[in-house]
C-alpha cells in the first residue's frame, strides 16, 4: 500500500506538473488567444475603416470623374463655340474689307467729284459774277437811256404842248 501511495503520490506530483504545465501552455495560449483577438479586432477596425475610406474615396472619384466628364463637355462645347465664333470673325472681317474697300472707293469718286463740281462752281460763279456786272452795267446804261428818253420825251411835250397853245390846234382835244 505504501509503494501505491508512492507510486500515486508520484502520479500524483506527475499529474500536478502536467497539471501545472498545461496551466501554463493554458494561460499562455489564452493571453496568445486574447492577444491574436485584440489583433484581429484591430485588424477589423482597420478594415472597416479602410473599407470606409475606399467608399469614400469612390464617392470622390465617382465626383471627380463626372467633374472631369461635365468639364471635357464643356470644353468640347467651348472649343466648338470658338471655331465658329473664329470662322464667323473670319466672314465678318471679309465682308468688312470688301465693305470698306466699296466705301473707299465710293468716297474717293465722291470726292474727286466734289473738287470737278467745285471747280465747276467756281468757273461758273465768275461767269456768274461778270455776266451780273455786264448786267448791271446794262441796267445803269439803260436807266441812263430811259432818263435821256423821259427828258426827251418831257421836252417834246413841252415844245408840242407849247405849240399847241400857240396855235389852239385841236390836237388837245383829243
Amino acid at each position: 500500500k505504501e509503494s501505491d501511495m508512492e507510486k500515486m503520490q508520484k502520479e500524483n506530483q506527475s499529474l500536478s506538473g502536467k497539471l501545472e504545465g498545461t496551466e501554463a501552455v493554458k494561460q499562455f495560449l489564452v493571453g496568445k488567444v486574447r492577444e491574436i483577438e485584440q489583433t484581429l479586432a484591430k485588424r477589423r477596425d482597420d478594415e472597416t475603416k479602410i473599407t470606409q475610406q475606399i467608399a469614400s474615396d469612390q464617392e470622390v472619384i465617382a465626383f471627380l470623374d463626372g467633374r472631369v466628364q461635365e468639364l471635357e463637355r464643356n470644353a468640347h462645347v467651348l472649343t466648338e463655340q470658338k471655331k465658329q465664333a473664329e470662322a464667323e470673325l473670319v466672314t465678318v472681317q471679309a465682308r468688312s474689307d470688301k465693305k470698306v474697300a466699296v466705301m473707299s472707293d465710293t468716297l474717293r469718286y465722291e470726292r474727286e467729284r466734289l473738287a470737278e463740281n467745285e471747280q465747276q462752281w467756281k468757273t461758273e460763279k465768275k461767269v456768274l459774277v461778270k455776266e451780273v456786272k455786264s448786267c448791271r452795267a446794262q441796267i445803269i446804261a439803260l436807266q441812263a437811256e430811259r432818263d435821256g428818253y423821259r427828258e426827251q420825251v418831257e421836252r417834246l411835250k413841252k415844245v408840242v404842248l407849247g405849240a399847241a397853245g400857240l396855235n389852239g390846234s385841236p390836237m388837245r382835244n383829243r
